[in-house]
């Protein structure tokens, strides 16, 4: 039972050692960093810093250069209560530290198949339990007066009731 346990808690870790190897993560920080820059000038609403490439990959160039692929997952923010979450496909050049215009990637082999196979991921997410939420307030915090106001404004009895009491007039 012993030597069973231990077996299977090494196969484990040499797994999972494998594992990390197999996928090494590719350094998309850069790409990141440009990808915030430019985002800035094209979307108005783009919250900085909210980029992050997600399934990134490489490939080579025409002339020899590194390009790094990626889905990019953006936050942007409208008058700051709608976020939509929108996911976009951007290709990267590491060498020259640019990003490349659609143009430019598909020029590159096995770039097509990179969009084909990740284009059913592409797709924009509205978030909208914070509308809701104030909607929700804006009906229910008037609506929340009014049912406890309302009944002691035309009551005669709430502030009658001190006074004939205080002067004890008969009646």
């Amino acid at each position: 039972m012993w030597q069973k346990s231990l077996a299977f808690v090494t196969a484990l870790f040499l797994a999972l050692s494998i594992g990390q190897s197999v996928f090494a993560a590719i350094d998309t920080s850069s790409m990141q960093k440009a990808l915030d820059e430019d985002l800035k000038s094209t979307h108005y609403d783009y919250k900085k810093g909210s980029v992050e490439i997600e399934d990134p990959k490489t490939f080579t160039g025409e002339k020899g250069e590194n390009i790094i692929g990626g889905i990019a997952v953006i936050e942007t923010v409208r008058d700051g209560i709608f976020i939509t979450m929108k996911r976009e496909i951007h290709f990267y050049n590491a060498d020259s530290g640019k990003l490349l215009t659609s143009a430019d990637a598909a020029k590159v082999k096995g770039v097509k198949e990179y969009i084909d196979s990740n284009s059913d991921n592409l797709h924009q997410k509205v978030v909208y339990w914070l509308p809701m939420l104030l909607m929700i307030l804006l009906i229910a915090v008037p609506a929340i007066m009014l049912y406890v106001v309302v009944p002691r404004l035309y009551s005669t009895s709430e502030y009658m009731n001190p006074i004939y009491e205080r002067n004890d007039n008969p009646r």
